[in-house]
Formats: C-alpha cells, sequence, structure tokens
C-alpha cells in the first residue's frame, strides 16, 4: 500500500497543504514545530482514528477553524481508493469512501500505517497506557472492523461511570438492575477486545523476538497479557465476559465508591521481557529503543504477510535522532524493502548515508518540493 496524495484542510498548523508522495522514500524537512510531525500523524490518523500524541480531537483542528479534514489517495495494487475524515469541533465527525458517506470506523479498512516516533520509548519504559494503546493499535491494524468494537467500547465506559456516579449519591436501596444490564453489554465489549488483544500479542512476537535478534542480539523476547482484577484461564470470549462480570460483581461496592469502572481492558497492561527480565525495570536504553523498534517491525511484518493490502505505509516521525548509528543502519536494512517509507527529520544529517528519496521542505505548515 501507497499514499500518493494527502490533503490537510485546518489540520493542526496546516491550513491548506496538499502532499505528493511517491512510490519509496519521501523525506520531510524542517526545524522542529514546523509541522512534519502534524502531517504523518493525519496519515496514521486515518489509519486508527487516534493520534500518539494527543487524545482528544479539539487539538487536531487548527485554531480558529470549526472543523478539520484529512483526505488521502491510496494505492492497493492496481485499486485506488479515496478516504477522508472531518473532524468537528460540535457533533459527529464525517468519512467518505471514494466520494461516498461511509461511517468513521469504515476508514482504517482502507489505510494501513505503522509509524515509528520517539515516543514508542514509553512503551517499554512508560505507563500501562502507553501498552494498552500499542495493543489496541496492533487489533486494529489486525482486524480494522475492530474500530466500531473500540468506539462502543469507549462509548460503555462512559455511559457506565455516569451510571456509576449517579448511583453513589443515591440511596443505598437503589434499583441496581440498570446497572446489571449495562454491566452485562460492557463486559461482552471488553471481552471481545481482550479476546483480540491476546490473541494478536500471541501471533506478533515471534516476529518481534526475530527483529530483536537482528537489532540488539538474543532473541529471549516475550509480552504477557496481565488482566487487572479478573483471570483469563481460557481466552475464549464466553469465559472471558464471565470473568469479568463476576470480577465487575466483587468490586461493586468500590465502584459505587468511586463511581468509575474498575475492570475491564482500559486497566489492564502487558508486561514485556528481554531474557527473562521484566524490560520496564531493567532494560537498557538501548535495549529500550531496540524492543521498541521490534514492536513496531513486528506488527509491519505480520501486516505484510497478513492484510489483502500489503505492505503498510512505513511512517519514521524523527526516530533517526533517537538512534545510535548501528541501530539505524540495521533499521533502514529491516525496512527499505517496504513500498513506501514517509520520513520526518529535523537534520539531513540524523538520516543514514544511502537513504535516498524525494525530499520535501517543511515551514510554517506549508510544504514545498526541493
Amino acid at each position: 500500500m501507497w499514499i500518493s496524495q494527502l490533503d490537510l484542510t485546518q489540520w493542526r498548523n496546516h491550513e491548506a497543504t496538499r502532499l505528493l508522495c511517491p512510490v519509496g522514500v519521501t523525506v520531510l524537512v524542517g526545524p522542529n514545530g514546523q509541522g512534519k510531525t502534524n502531517i504523518v500523524e493525519a496519515i496514521r490518523y486515518l489509519a486508527t482514528l487516534g493520534s500518539h500524541r494527543v487524545a482528544a480531537t479539539a487539538p487536531l483542528i487548527r485554531d480558529g477553524a470549526d472543523n478539520a479534514t484529512v483526505y488521502g489517495h491510496l494505492h492497493h495494487g492496481d485499486r485506488e481508493v479515496a478516504a477522508g475524515i472531518t473532524l468537528k469541533r460540535q457533533g459527529s465527525n464525517d468519512a467518505t469512501v471514494n466520494g461516498n458517506r461511509v461511517k468513521v470506523s469504515e476508514i482504517p479498512r482502507w489505510v494501513s500505517t505503522v509509524m515509528f516516533a520517539p515516543e514508542d520509548a514509553a512503551i517499554v519504559r512508560g505507563e500501562p497506557t502507553f501498552r494498552r494503546a500499542f495493543m489496541d493499535e496492533l487489533v486494529l491494524s489486525g482486524s480494522p472492523s475492530m474500530a466500531a468494537v473500540f468506539s462502543d467500547f469507549e462509548r460503555l465506559v462512559k455511559q457506565r461511570n455516569s451510571l456509576l456516579k449517579s448511583l453513589r449519591s443515591a440511596s443505598r436501596s437503589a434499583d441496581l438492575s440498570t446497572l446489571d444490564a449495562w454491566t452485562e453489554s460492557f463486559a461482552q465489549a471488553a471481552a471481545t477486545i481482550v479476546a483480540e488483544r491476546v490473541r494478536y500479542l500471541r501471533d506478533v512476537i515471534p516476529l518481534v523476538a526475530k527483529h530483536y535478534d537482528n537489532l540488539a542480539g538474543g532473541d529471549q523476547v516475550a509480552a504477557t497479557y496481565m488482566p487487572k482484577g479478573y483471570v483469563l484461564e481460557d481466552t475464549s470470549r464466553e469465559f472471558i465476559t464471565q470473568s469479568i462480570v463476576e470480577a465487575l460483581a466483587a468490586v461493586r461496592q468500590d465502584e459505587l465508591d468511586r463511581g468509575m469502572t474498575l475492570i475491564g481492558p482500559h486497566r489492564d497492561d502487558v508486561g514485556l521481557t528481554v531474557e527473562g527480565k521484566p524490560a520496564r525495570t531493567h532494560a537498557s536504553q538501548g535495549e529500550t529503543w531496540s524492543l521498541a523498534l521490534s514492536l513496531r517491525l513486528g506488527m509491519a511484518a505480520w501486516i505484510r504477510e497478513n492484510r489483502p493490502s500489503g505492505d503498510p505505509i512505513m511512517i519514521l516521525d524523527d526516530v533517526f535522532a533517537e538512534l545510535d548509528a548501528m541501530r539505524r543502519e540495521k533499521l533502514v536494512g529491516a525496512i527499505t524493502g517496504y513500498e513506501q517509507l514517509i520520513i520526518t527529520t529535523a537534520v539531513e544529517e540524523d538520516l543514514p548515508l544511502g537513504l535516498e528519496g524525494h525530499r520535501l521542505d517543511v515551514r510554517e505548515g506549508v510544504v514545498t518540493p526541493r
């Protein structure tokens, strides 16, 4: 897969930007804060319906504008697809595919990306929220239809939390039948997410270990899904649903006291280990970066092998500045076979030798071909 044209309107600091990209390597060059990352963030947004930098939609819309649009022309072999999203400050977002209005959750079906970014080190060393985000991106990259499940789950969490808050102020004899109904729906959606996370971790980790061996030497990399407050003796959706329902029943009073949902995939974690030791506490800086890169490379390899669209669009957002010379060269060796690479850099000297390609300057939200 590759993207030949990207149109941004009122996106971040891009008032109206058109980016034309060939197959192969495109390098966006410019000082920090000029809009390079905003461009690749937009491409990634089409694939994941989320930003790797912010959780809310509002920061993605240019100051003073009511909406922002990202529109891309994607190529899957001989097939061309035009997919776009309009984000709104008020009301529901819109999406189109080939000019036809579709649900926003349909867009990831047509766009596949893997982004490498400085923030990736937090997947290894940071808080659980970073690993949850990685797991969900992994699931979405393999099963784009899960976008609708993630959207439903977020809605269920908000509504269930709202109900818990209202019950917190009610009398002890309040009718809890409505909470039971919401709990059942919540548990079913939660179980679907957990089952998919476990499945994709199992499939991708061997590929991660292979890339880690290439980058750092040694392939003893493992990942263990870590549910919080419930058990995973069986990974069938039925078992997970029942396990979550039972766990929620056990913490019901605590949930009522705190007014929030305490069990579910929004609270889980994944344990990453290198040579049998927890990576979060024991990995050196070099090992951290090798593992973070390997997680992305493993995801890309899985997509290449299993998705009908073939290669994902590979995005490297100012990553080379974070790596030593050896890891730069090995990373380039691992990605140069992909159909399209889009790279951002503030300093061209950070690029490994021999990484040729189309160069574009980015200054104050304006893209200029060289």
